[in-house]
């Protein structure tokens, strides 16, 4: 008899991490219900409003087709057609590279930083459910899923994520530690995504 499915009903009442699995499955549900709620309202898709998002936070150098599609796991044709179809809609648009002239940066509009600012609100109701919780709770479930999203990246099956837990400049001592600002870390001090990551050597 094969294993049992870790979607069987029967299966998550015996086994807690099939329970786990199936409590992230509901939550990636909830975040892609909000994506496309917001999507529908603007009459845009969900990745063109993820790219919307970062396009307005990162900096111009992460500002490419290329990482956008590291970032989201996805290929750069997929991320090529959102952002042909976002440069359509007059929401961005893309100059030359000053170090690759065979490589675009993306640079929001004025028009497309004010779509930006209202559709990156879809993750709000996730963000007022977590205030319920405790800081120091918030800070123990970021570094378990932190610690997961570790893992996934040593399995490549996700990218490997700018994070502390991938960063040459994070230890261990007596708990986490960042040998860049020579600080120990709270859990709610890791972060998930770094500006001042740099990939660890054995990993790069």
């Amino acid at each position: 008899m094969g294993k049992v499915s870790t979607f069987s009903p029967a299966q998550q009442a015996e086994n807690t991490t099939s329970k786990v699995v199936a409590a992230l499955e509901r939550l990636s549900e909830a975040f892609r219900v909000l994506l496309w709620q917001e999507a529908t309202r603007y009459g845009l898709s969900p990745i063109q409003i993820q790219v919307l998002t970062f396009l307005l936070h990162y900096p111009e150098e992460k500002r490419t087709v290329t990482s956008l599609a590291s970032y989201f796991n996805m290929t750069k044709a997929t991320i090529s057609d959102a952002v042909k179809s976002l440069e359509q809609k007059n929401y961005l648009t893309r100059k030359p590279s000053a170090t690759d002239t065979r490589s675009h940066t993306l640079h929001l509009v004025k028009e497309g930083k004010a779509i930006a600012r209202k559709v990156e609100k879809f993750a709000q109701p996730l963000e007022e459910t977590l205030a319920t919780v405790s800081e120091k709770e918030q800070g123990g479930l970021l570094e378990q899923l932190m610690q997961l999203i570790y893992q996934l990246n040593q399995q490549e099956v996700i990218n490997t994520q700018p994070m502390c837990f991938n960063c040459q400049f994070y230890t261990v001592k007596r708990g986490h530690y960042c040998n860049l600002i020579k600080t120990s870390l709270k859990p709610a001090d890791l972060r998930v995504d770094c500006s001042q990551f740099e990939l660890r050597e054995e990993e790069a």
